[in-house]
């Protein structure tokens, strides 16, 4: 599973998941999909500590480039989620991204969820009465996985097949 999008719309969060060699043109589509989705102010994790990639940094530029696009809105916080020995691609977009909006690096997904928590989120009411509810658990959130120059829209439901 190269790279794996899904978008909740409800709780206006991102999460992208990178395993593998990942080559820069699913970086690109992946972030061609983003900025057509029009998530720019969203909170996005970017869990990419299985991951492995080359790209120059003039790719890196033409990403942050894509995703800026002609967007007004801010952008909202960037949590990297990475292996501590391969930070090359998180800290190239963090300079080249500096004062567009909050952009940090973690070593595990629960600090970056607490940083996105802590600085996005109060405590959400659960219209279900379920204490689990938070933006990670919406039921409705769109899913894309990204193959080589393939793309395919998951569901939630679906993503078991591609995780197992």
């Amino acid at each position: 599973m190269p790279v794996y999008m899904e978008i909740s719309r409800l709780h206006r969060v991102v999460t992208i998941v990178a395993r593998g060699a990942v080559d820069p043109e699913e970086i690109r589509a992946m972030a061609q999909r983003l900025a057509e989705a029009k998530v720019r102010n969203f909170a996005k994790i970017v869990e990419v500590a299985g991951a492995r990639t080359e790209m120059t940094a003039e790719q890196v530029a033409k990403v942050a480039e894509l995703l800026r696009g002609a967007s007004s809105e801010k952008r909202g916080p960037v949590a990297f989620v990475v292996n501590p020995a391969r930070v090359a691609f998180p800290q190239a977009f963090a300079q080249m991204t500096v004062g567009e909006g909050p952009i940090s690096i973690f070593k595990s997904l629960r600090e970056a969820r607490s940083w996105l928590e802590r600085i996005e989120y109060s405590p959400m009411p659960s219209s279900s009465g379920k204490k689990d509810h938070t933006p990670w658990s919406d039921p409705d959130r769109e899913g894309v996985l990204f193959r080589g120059d393939r793309q395919r829209d998951v569901t939630v439901d679906q993503l078991a097949e591609y995780v197992s």
